[in-house]
């Protein structure tokens, strides 16, 4: 998967008069504050370097966990999607995702960084289906969330905020939700934990479970296991450098729930680990409606098999 490339022109544009010695520099101090930081609400972007830095290594992984999540709900849920609700929208990568996959008729954008809300502004002027984007400027923790939409999006936000506040964020995007909410975490243990008390405080809210679990149920692993997704975005040139990366791609792994007003159907499971595959036989850790299941499809299965070895975890998967 590949960022449009209307946005990689348009981060390109943004560096031209950089040297890429700065832009390294930089990378490295925000990837040393991002890993030691402390959560309590506090401001990281606190330059428009470091905000394109952050377009850079960030917005591809953003963009294509986005784009995987989304889809796998717009598979299973019917629901009518025109407006969008970004809240914590960084540099906007989430709302670059959903309008390549939704008709979107009316976008908001919440940040509270000035730095990040102006190159994401900057960024989306550049795209005829962004441009009238409305960007806001607000801090959850100190502002109620008044704006609603049919689809409301947090991409990599609730583990940034205090635990004790976490709650009470939640509870304002389950009230700015009309259809669908998605939530999306670090693809970690710790992602995943809040993921999963985020699904149960949604469901005791009236909310029903689009994906990646396939029912109501409180999750069934243990505490030693976790679930997450995976994408893989191909690397340009400047996202390499910034990374010091000898592969063309990155793999993103990532946590999400993404629940809705009306009940959904599932028919499917839900891949948990990657696939295990050995001459003649697929071995699959499944989430179903009965539990967590270990199955194996051997070649004998004919198309399941086929299909058993395209798959990756947090795929949907139909026995």
């Amino acid at each position: 998967m590949e960022i449009p490339k209307i946005l990689e022109n348009a981060i390109e544009q943004e560096i031209t008069n950089i040297k890429i010695t700065e832009l390294k520099e930089e990378a490295k101090q925000l990837s040393y504050r991002y890993m030691n930081k402390t959560r309590t609400g506090e401001s990281f972007i606190t330059s428009d370097l470091q905000a394109i830095v952050y377009s850079i290594i960030r917005m591809p992984a953003t963009y294509g966990a986005v784009t995987t999540a989304l889809k796998n709900c717009l598979e299973l849920a019917d629901v009518k999607l025109e407006t969008l609700l970004d809240v914590g929208a960084g540099t906007g990568a989430a709302t670059w995702a959903t309008s390549n996959l939704v008709n979107l008729k009316d976008i908001t954008c919440i940040e509270k960084e000035p730095y990040m809300q102006r190159l994401g502004s900057k960024l989306m002027n550049r795209n005829e289906l962004l441009k009238d984007a409305t960007w806001i400027s607000k801090d959850i923790l100190k502002e109620t969330i008044s704006e609603k939409a049919d689809l409301v999006i947090s991409s990599y936000m609730i583990n940034e905020l205090p635990n004790e506040e976490r709650i009470n964020v939640i509870n304002q995007l389950i009230h700015a939700t009309n259809e669908v909410l998605l939530i999306i975490e670090p693809g970690t243990p710790e992602g995943h934990n809040i993921v999963k008390n985020i699904k149960k405080y949604c469901v005791e809210n009236n909310m029903y479970v689009i994906a990646p679990c396939v029912s109501q149920e409180e999750c069934k692993l243990n505490s030693n296991n976790w679930c997450h997704s995976a994408c893989r975005i191909q690397r340009n040139k400047i996202h390499k450098l910034l990374k010091d990366g000898n592969v063309p791609y990155e793999d993103e792994k990532f946590s999400y729930i993404a629940v809705c007003k009306q009940e959904v159907n599932h028919e499917n499971s839900r891949i948990l680990r990657h696939p295990i595959i050995k001459s003649g036989f697929v071995n699959l850790e499944l989430c179903t409606k009965d539990g967590i299941k270990n199955v194996t499809i051997s070649k004998k299965d004919g198309d399941l098999y086929k299909q058993a070895k395209k798959k990756n975890c947090g795929d949907s998967f139909k026995l």
